[in-house]
């Protein structure tokens, strides 16, 4: 469990990081652009790809937490025993998509390193970029699996309220 803890401060860490980057960049492009007609290069770039892999970054986290969008329509018709079959399909279904995810970032990942595709401005290698996301979404695998496991497990888990909800 140490380790997990450990990851998940990394990657919160990064996340974090990854945002103030983006704000100093936009601050900074903003204030060059309109107060000294002059735009800081490559701003555009940098906060594209600062995003794309912030987004990747919180896909364990949120799964982690349960803090994603849920729109539950059959929740109020389904008993207990209902509620654990329903997160055991929904958890094992996201685990294949993001198998598939990943796969396919991978894959991408490797075209974009053998056609050396780098950014306009910046020229940064995009491959490098592509297997984070796909590292992030295999990580995603294996919060969806855990959460399999532990509903499996726990035949008198409460999915009403899910461990990130608020009071």
């Amino acid at each position: 469990m140490q380790y997990v803890r450990s990851l998940n401060k990394a990657v919160t860490t990064a996340a974090n990081i990854l945002l103030c980057v983006m704000v100093v960049v936009t601050c900074i492009d903003v204030v060059g652009r309109y107060f000294f007609s002059a735009p800081l290069l490559g701003a555009h770039e940098i906060i594209t790809l600062a995003m794309g892999i912030m987004i990747y970054l919180g896909m364990p986290l949120v799964t982690a937490s349960r803090e994603h969008l849920i729109v539950d329509l059959a929740g109020s018709l389904l008993s207990p025993k209902g509620k654990r079959i329903q997160q055991i399909i929904v958890n094992s279904i996201a685990a294949l998509t993001f198998t598939l995810f990943s796969y396919l970032l991978l894959f991408h990942g490797f075209g974009l390193a053998e056609d050396l595709i780098a950014s306009e401005d910046l020229e940064v290698d995009q491959a490098p970029i592509a297997y984070i996301m796909a590292v992030m979404c295999f990580l995603t695998i294996f919060v969806f699996l855990y959460q399999v496991s532990c509903t499996t497990k726990d035949k008198k888990s409460d999915y009403s309220k899910s461990p990130g909800s608020r009071p």
